[in-house]
Order: structure tokens, then C-alpha cells, then sequence
């Protein structure tokens, strides 16, 4: 899949006998996972092609080593003592075992979009500082995980935990799961409003731990959001009983605390099918009618729970 190779990028300075160095810790969180075999080749005066391979665990912190020349016997080797990838920087520390022992190198550089990297190296070779630059010849780093939006549509169907009547989000992950996920939040919008949030339980990441998920928004319905278990519904004023919606966005951040984001603007479905025949009743006039999430259906005035719409009903229509 990748064959990447610390070797191109301790290639010049593993010629020279340097050492690859990278901060210890990483100050962002990484973009990329750059794992694997590479081929790097570190320019100085000439092209020094360098083995080199690179275990980054999930803080981005970096181990590896390299060795010159690429894809021989090793004159050259070294073994990385820090280094990191923060967002799309890497850098890291090395120190030559053979050829040049004890020789010190540092390296920064930048991932590009196709996994391929690059930047500058310096070392001190000889006793004085050595610069150069070098770039990946073989090997990509891989993206890690990406959060992509699958459906957005109308739907009508009971659950077997009441009728769901309104409209699903589903959205998809690559290069992650949902295993043991921080947080997935998923907004319903018209336009700037915003209609409804779901936010995901625990149980998503317990439960859910494959790449893809779907988040309810129940209009006319019944579903029991909190006897599913896996989301918790909040309902602004106007939810999309008048409101048509016309996009969703979801925000989810993974085990290792990397924030992705995605919203779907393409709703399939017609929502016209699912708005009930006779328009809600504007206000209540018997209690039994703020029974059963009732009270949310109001518009003069709107209740902030059953008690509201009770207390209201018991104020106007004695």
C-alpha cells in the first residue's frame, strides 16, 4: 500500500553521516499517518537516496530509522530519538549508529495533499552544520480519517419505537470509525435556522463501531428518541413543522480527538408528502391535547414543556 521510506529523507544527511531529528511532542493534532516504508533523498551537492521507516502512533509522536544507501548494504544507519507530525508538519531527530556514529540530524517538512513530503535537514557532520533538502521518492503518507455526507432525505416508517416522520442524515467515515468516538453532533437547518440538534450517546461509540451512521429528525411522528438510546433530540421553536429544511451538518470527533466536519445540502424526498392533511391546532383547548408531546405542536404560543401548555389551557378554557 505504501512504501515510504525515512531513507529519502535521511538520504542526504545519512550520506553525510547526519542524524534525523523531530520535535518529541506534537503541538496539533495530525492530519496524516505516516507509517510505513519510504524511499527519501536528501540533496547536497548531489542526491542521496535513504531507506527510511516510520511508526507514528495515534499523538503523531514519531519512532522509525534509516539507513544509505536506499535499497543496499547500509553504510549509513540511524535511528529516529523524537519526532512528530502536527497537522500537515512532520519533523523529527535522528542520530547516525554506523557510518557516522553519533552524528545528529534534524529534519521539518511539510505533507503536500497526495501524501508526499518534503522540507529542509541540517546536521553536524564533520563538527560544523550541514544544510540541505530532501523529499520523499517512494511512499505516501495516508490522509487519516475524512467525514463525508451520504443521504439527506424524507422519510416515513415506524420503528417499532413509533413513527419516524421527518427526515434521516446519514454520513460516512474513512480512514476512522466510529469506535469509541468522542462526540457526533448533527444539526437540521432551513436556511440559517436552525431546526433540530442531535447529539449522539455513549452508546454510538459502544455500539456503532463501523464507518457510517445515520441521525434521525422526527417531525410528525412519535419516535422515542430516548427509548432508542442513541440520540438525544433538541427542538427549536420552529423544528420543521413549517419549515422545509435544507441542509444538515454533522461534527464528529474521533477516539484520538481529530475534529471532521460535513453537511449535505441535496434533500431527496418530497417533504410535502409527509406534512400533515389538516394544519396543527394553534392553540390547545383541553389538556389531553399537551398530552404526549402535544404541547410541542402549538404556535400561539409555543411551550416549553407540558405543564406550560396544562397551565394555559387551565387559564383560558375553564
Amino acid at each position: 500500500m505504501k512504501i515510504k521510506s525515512l531513507t529519502k529523507f535521511v538520504l542526504a544527511t545519512l550520506a553525510l553521516g547526519a542524524v534525523v531529528v523531530l520535535p518529541a511532542q506534537a503541538t496539533a493534532l495530525p492530519n496524516w499517518d505516516v507509517s510505513g516504508n519510504y524511499v527519501v533523498g536528501f540533496v547536497l551537492g548531489g542526491t542521496y537516496l535513504h531507506d527510511v521507516n516510520l511508526v507514528q502512533d495515534s499523538s503523531g509522536d514519531l519512532t522509525g530509522s534509516g539507513s544509505y544507501p536506499a535499497g543496499g548494504s547500509a553504510e549509513y544507519s540511524w535511528h529516529i530519538t523524537s519526532g512528530s507530525v502536527s497537522g500537515d508538519a512532520i519533523n523529527l531527530t535522528a542520530v547516525y549508529d554506523t557510518g557516522a556514529p553519533g552524528v545528529v540530524m534534524h529534519m521539518t517538512g511539510t505533507i503536500a495533499a497526495d501524501g508526499s513530503m518534503s522540507g529542509n535537514w541540517d546536521d553536524n557532520n564533520g563538527g560544523s552544520t550541514r544544510t540541505g533538502t530532501w523529499s520523499t521518492t517512494e511512499g505516501t503518507a495516508d490522509k487519516l480519517g475524512a467525514l463525508a455526507a451520504e443521504d439527506f432525505g424524507v422519510v416515513h416508517y415506524d420503528t417499532g419505537l413509533g413513527m419516524l416522520t421527518g427526515y434521516t442524515a446519514g454520513f460516512g467515515l474513512t480512514g476512522a470509525t466510529f469506535a469509541n468516538v468522542q462526540s457526533v453532533v448533527v444539526k437540521l437547518y432551513s436556511g440559517t435556522t436552525l431546526l433540530q440538534t442531535n447529539t449522539a450517546t455513549p452508546k454510538v461509540g459502544a455500539e456503532i463501531t463501523g464507518s457510517q451512521i445515520s441521525s434521525p429528525f422526527d417531525v410528525f411522528g412519535t419516535f422515542d428518541y430516548a427509548t432508542d438510546g442513541y440520540w438525544t433530540n433538541v427542538r427549536e421553536s420552529e423544528y420543521g413543522r413549517h419549515l422545509i429544511p435544507t441542509k444538515v451538518v454533522a461534527t464528529v470527533v474521533l477516539e484520538n480527538g481529530q475534529q471532521l466536519t460535513a453537511e449535505n445540502t441535496n434533500l431527496t424526498g418530497d417533504p410535502a408528502s409527509i406534512f400533515p392533511q389538516n394544519p396543527p391546532v394553534v392553540s390547545p383547548t383541553t389538556k389531553d391535547q399537551c398530552k404526549d408531546g402535544g404541547w410541542k405542536t402549538f404556535t400561539d404560543p409555543v411551550f416549553k414543556n407540558q405543564g406550560s401548555c396544562v397551565s394555559f389551557v387551565q387559564g383560558h378554557h375553564k
